[in-house]
């Protein structure tokens, strides 16, 4: 039987399964079965569903799925390029790194990808390819240009996930195994993702990240997501230092506009970019879709803080999903997982506990901030059970 795993990213941009179903054949009839199942269950639509080439499986999204945007996998695409293209043109000019460089480039627009595109086929006298002119009129399927206002478009751009996926089920799984055998083996390999979501969240919760720069704004962002996901804000805060600066500020109808020229590793202008700051309500906007697109904000805006030397993160921009306590402490107990009902009281000691070991672990590291801690929870210990009740129980 054929296993499809549905696939999505966790805060610390781990593969997670959140559903897997067994067909029998890879038709509309048996897709279609099995989005329909997937929705019953879920009951919402997925905002984006990232699939291959799969004629079967494109009509089966577009059926059921309607509330959905439908997405070819990039990889799937350009992997053809060299059976599509004439191998001297490939191997004796840039035309493969300067296609890869244009279709995998997140900043441009479609307008500009669109121009770029005809420039890049006229150089090459490729315009009668007729595999590159069917690619060009799908463009807005796969190209992520044509998917930059779209929130998250840029969580998943490949299948690579959903294989790696396959290849952790292989790893406790085989195609002779019973069914009984095999849902063993499922499970096993979602305790093996469980797992390892968990040591994550450890790490994050016991550990503190090297910083890169002296801003203030890096360390609020270490505090408040994932270790992983830091590391990628991190990054776009040091771009925002050392490969951006501000051109020229205007202010416009009670917004200050600011113009960030772009810079890669050479020097060399990548562009210019828009920042528009409300300053009544304090939205702020790229016209590279940065935080639409990642969930996360941008270089050119964390330049432009720098400049008005704002240190945190505004709370509108931090998105739930990268944070580090997205998820309560209590739903990894052991109670909560095994135990039924439990009454407030109980609850409410599970809470107490939680909350005193993830300070601990917080300060695990740090001696100083450790003695404080002890001398706090003294305190507090004795303002809750005085001496004097002590010796009274004593007595």
């Amino acid at each position: 039987m054929i296993f499809v795993p549905f696939t999505s990213v966790d805060n610390h941009q781990k593969c997670v399964t959140f559903g897997a179903g067994l067909l029998y054949n890879e038709t509309i009839e048996s897709f279609t079965w099995l989005l329909d199942s997937f929705l019953k269950a879920h009951v919402k639509h997925p905002r984006l569903v990232l699939t291959d080439q799969d004629a079967a499986m494109k009509q089966a999204v577009s059926s059921v799925f309607t509330e959905s945007t439908h997405r070819l996998c990039m990889w799937h695409v350009t992997k053809k390029l060299p059976a599509k293209v004439c191998g001297d043109k490939l191997e004796n000019t840039d035309l493969r790194s300067r296609i890869h460089k244009l279709v995998w480039n997140v900043f441009i627009k479609p307008s500009t990808f669109e121009s770029r595109w005809k420039d890049l086929m006229d150089e090459f006298d490729l315009g009668d390819n007729n595999w590159l002119n069917d690619m060009f009129e799908i463009r807005d399927q796969w190209v992520p240009a044509y998917f930059r206002d779209l929130p998250m478009c840029c969580l998943m751009k490949t299948t690579s996930r959903c294989e790696s996926s396959n290849s952790l089920f292989k790893v406790y799984s085989s195609s002779g195994n019973t069914l009984v055998q095999f849902m063993l083996c499922y499970e096993n390999t979602l305790n093996a993702q469980r797992f390892e979501h968990r040591r994550l969240q450890y790490e994050t919760t016991i550990t503190s990240p090297k910083m890169l720069t002296s801003l203030p704004i890096e360390r609020h962002a270490s505090y408040i997501y994932t270790h992983n996901l830091f590391k990628e804000v991190q990054k776009e805060i040091h771009k925002g230092l050392y490969s951006c600066c501000l051109d020229r500020v205007e202010t416009v109808d009670g917004c200050r506009i600011s113009f960030v020229n772009h810079h890669d590793k050479s020097k060399g202008l990548v562009g210019e970019f828009k920042v528009t700051f409300t300053l009544n309500d304090g939205t702020i906007e790229c016209s590279c879709r940065g935080f639409t697109r990642i969930g996360y904000l941008c270089r050119h805006i964390f330049c432009v803080f720098r400049n008005m030397n704002i240190d945190v993160i505004p709370d509108q921009y931090v998105a739930s999903r990268w944070r580090h306590d997205v998820l309560p402490p209590k739903i990894f107990s052991i109670d909560a997982r095994y135990s039924g009902g439990r009454d407030e009281k109980t609850i409410k000691r599970q809470e107490a506990t939680t909350l005193f070991n993830e300070c601990a672990d917080r300060v695990r590291g740090d001696l100083e901030n450790l003695i404080d801690f002890v001398e706090d929870m003294r305190m507090l210990k004795e303002k809750k059970i005085p001496s004097n009740s002590r010796e009274a129980c004593v007595q």
